[in-house]
């Protein structure tokens, strides 16, 4: 009698270490799977950021390339005039300045004078 309960009591033991290592991997695994699941989510918003970076970086290499052109431009004096006529609205004495405002361009360009 004594020895049948001792195997049930070793027994109960045993299952009980079995559900506890079985628990204790469960965690890990977990853990694990969480990791990586933060890891994959990083990548995705590091990908998405280099794509728009990407995209940026080239809208400033189109401008960089525009800003060079017209500095080569700059000492130019027929260059130097067109920009004061348009920009500045300048005439040369004796010159009479029309400022004629397209229906269109009235109303769109409001505040920037051309």
């Amino acid at each position: 009698m004594k020895s049948e309960r001792e195997r049930k009591l070793k027994k109960s033991r045993k299952k009980r270490r079995i559900s506890t290592s079985r628990l204790i991997m469960f965690g890990v695994l977990l853990i694990i799977v969480l990791l990586f699941a933060v890891s994959v989510r990083n990548v995705w918003t590091l990908r998405a950021e280099q794509k728009e970076l990407k995209r940026e970086n080239k809208q400033l290499t189109v401008q960089k390339a525009k800003l060079q052109k017209e500095l080569k431009n700059v000492n130019d004096k027929n260059y130097i005039e067109k920009q004061a006529r348009q920009q500045l609205k300048l005439i040369k004495p004796g010159e009479t300045l029309f400022i004629i405002e397209d229906e269109q361009d009235s109303g769109n360009n409001a505040g920037s004078g051309k």
